[in-house]
């Protein structure tokens, strides 16, 4: 199944996303996750502390309701040893 079709990680402001990330790094090799708003750094912030997860492509525009502001969307991918 391809990444389109299994769907995408939103990033809400009750950041329980950091618990579907985790599930699905288990068992799939890459991950998108979109966020806009405030959210998106937070998502930012999240993945560039975290020394395991490479980001692979990394995306911005406004929304169409540019009252919604910018977003981002973020594929990542788990690395297989982690570089200190």
């Amino acid at each position: 199944m391809s990444e389109k079709r299994r769907g995408v990680i939103f990033c809400g402001y009750q950041g329980k996303w950091n618990e579907y990330l985790e599930k699905r790094l288990q068992t799939d090799p890459t991950v998108t996750l979109t966020a806009i708003g405030r959210n998106r750094y937070e998502l930012l912030g999240y993945l560039r502390k975290r020394k395991d997860i490479e980001i692979v492509k990394l995306e911005t525009r406004y929304m169409k309701n540019r009252e919604k502001g910018m977003g981002v969307k973020v594929t990542v991918r788990r690395l297989s040893e982690v570089i200190s």
